[in-house]
């Protein structure tokens, strides 16, 4: 079995997760409670959290946005309230 076959079967914890995504752990736990990342729990009772890599990809692919391209339109000029012109 090859290195990167071997890296596709590797579960990742919760920190393992959030260093990837570069966010908290705390938000890892959300996204999970919103049932937009699958989990595994390994052991008795609530038991330890475990991700897939393929998983981790799939969210993030579903969180690409991309980029929106407005219609020129009229320039809106900034209000200088602070000046007054009497």
């Amino acid at each position: 079995m090859s290195n990167e076959q071997d890296q596709t079967k590797r579960l990742l914890t919760v920190a393992e997760v959030a260093d990837w995504l570069s966010v908290s752990a705390s938000l890892v736990h959300q996204i999970v409670e919103a049932g937009k990342l699958p989990v595994y729990r390994i052991g008795n009772g609530r038991g330890a959290i475990r991700f897939r890599p393929e998983d981790i990809e799939s969210y993030l692919d579903g969180c690409r946005t991309e980029k929106v391209v407005r219609p020129p339109g009229r320039k809106v000029r900034p209000r200088l309230k602070h000046l007054r012109l009497d």
